[in-house]
């Protein structure tokens, strides 16, 4: 390897590193790597060589990856080839401290070593994502703005090839996870001590009395999205995450369940990757993964199974054909149109009851999420408003579009709901069963060269 050419640092990463975890710490090396210029082939190669040293998940591979010369973000996207599925990776506020220090030692002692034009390029790198972070304290990062439009066009494009199943990030890069979750719908988002999509306390004092019940453009679409978003958003966030304890005395937006994870960590993403971590992350994240594989699962052995019915009822149709010299009766006719329509209701029967199962066993676990987060948002509330009384905070959270209700009233009234739905239906299912098997009885008591024929079909 030339001396010039950058190298991918995995850091703690191993082949074992949690998908989402692995993604969102290799994404600030991709920047890096982009930054200097390095080529596809070779992040390509790189990573390759990374895997064959157990220092990267071997499921994934590189696909691509994009920084926005104007802002800095950037996106990368690895394959996985057990699910043939893409995760996105936002790289978060990159901090190349020692540049910084070599730029800013050259403005004091000009006869010092001079920084070279990969050191000027990486602080302004760092300060572009300073730029942006102070741009979300004030409300100006949204779906309109330079700081995601490039990115769009990035994903959009990914879009047209792959099916992004997730989209990961830390700090910055978690806020951005976030918002392209939210944006393209994205059913998992998996963010690590993520920035909030806007902290409207800053822009507030800035502005004063005059924006201080304002509802910017920004901040409505944002509510739009967080309403019609039905995909999972999970906040990773450690013990001593400063970040996190910022956030919490002020007035902010964001979204999403929390996994806190006790471990006496700060905010730098390798505080993730300890086994510890790990163990808690992958945990949380299979329960929503094994709901999902267990309904997936189901439904191709229902799927195949039905199928199989109906090539069993194409195989009697056919010997019927030929017995009865290529004319069916229509006894005949009606009893297989009759088994045709039984293996799909029963499919779809079958289906639905799979379906009402594993919500079930989601329910009491989601239940108690949505107490938790209503419980985070009472606590959070006790450290802005200090000197509010208990009526008071409660009113200033309902004002911000946080209260019970909403947090874990409707959420919980929400799934009942489904679940009643859900019930419903497989009781109608069942009721239609049992009206179509009566008719198929019907039919081949009068017939017993037919009653021999359909065999286990119903």
């Amino acid at each position: 390897m030339a001396q010039s050419e950058y190298e991918i640092d995995p850091g703690k990463i191993t082949s074992n590193t949690e998908e989402t975890s692995a993604i969102a710490n290799i994404s600030y090396e991709i920047e890096n790597a982009n930054d200097n210029n390095l080529k596809y082939d070779k992040i390509k190669d790189q990573i390759y060589k990374l895997k064959r040293y157990n220092q990267f998940p071997k499921n994934l591979d590189y696909i691509d990856s994009y920084t926005d010369p104007s802002t800095g973000t950037t996106a990368t996207a690895f394959l996985n080839k057990d699910t043939g599925k893409v995760t996105v990776g936002m790289a978060g506020t990159n901090i190349h401290g020692d540049q910084i220090k070599k730029v800013a030692s050259s403005l004091v002692a000009p006869s010092s070593i001079r920084p070279s034009n990969q050191d000027l390029k990486d602080v302004l790198g760092t300060m572009e994502d300073g730029a942006a972070d102070l741009a979300i304290g004030v409300g100006l990062v949204n779906y309109k703005g330079k700081h995601f439009a490039n990115t769009q066009q990035f994903i959009e494009n990914l879009q047209k090839k792959y099916e992004i199943d997730t989209v990961t990030g830390h700090s910055l890069g978690g806020r951005d996870a976030i918002f392209l979750g939210l944006r393209y719908n994205i059913k998992n988002v998996v963010a690590y001590n993520p920035a909030p999509l806007e902290v409207k306390s800053i822009r507030n004092k800035l502005g004063g009395q005059l924006f201080r019940n304002t509802t910017f453009p920004d901040e409505k679409y944002l509510k739009e999205l967080m309403d019609n978003y039905d995909g999972d958003i999970t906040k990773v966030i450690t013990q001593k995450d400063g970040l996190d304890y910022l956030v919490k005395h002020t007035d902010h937006l964001t979204c999403g369940d929390v996994l806190r994870i006790n471990n006496g960590q700060g905010h730098a993403m390798e505080n993730f990757l300890g086994e510890k971590e790990q163990r808690e992350i992958i945990e949380e994240l299979m329960l929503v993964k094994g709901y999902r594989d267990a309904n997936d699962k189901a439904f191709k052995a229902l799927k195949k199974n039905t199928e199989k019915k109906l090539g069993k009822i194409d195989e009697i149709k056919s010997k019927l054909l030929q017995t009865n010299g290529g004319a069916l009766s229509s006894s005949q006719q009606k009893l297989l149109e009759t088994l045709v329509a039984f293996s799909v209701a029963e499919g779809l029967s079958k289906m639905v009851d799979q379906e009402l199962q594993q919500l079930k066993n989601m329910f009491n676990l989601m239940d108690e999420k949505f107490e938790a987060n209503w419980k985070d948002a009472q606590e959070a509330s006790d450290i802005v408003g200090k000197h509010l009384s208990y009526p008071e905070k409660v009113s200033a959270l309902d004002n911000g579009g946080v209260n019970e209700s909403k947090l874990a009233t409707e959420p919980h009234n929400e799934i009942k709901e489904k679940l009643n739905k859900i019930t419903d239906l497989s009781k109608k299912y069942n009721s239609y069963l049992q009206q179509i098997e009566k008719s198929i009885n019907e039919i081949v008591a009068k017939d017993q060269q037919l009653a021999g024929q359909i065999g286990d079909l119903i």
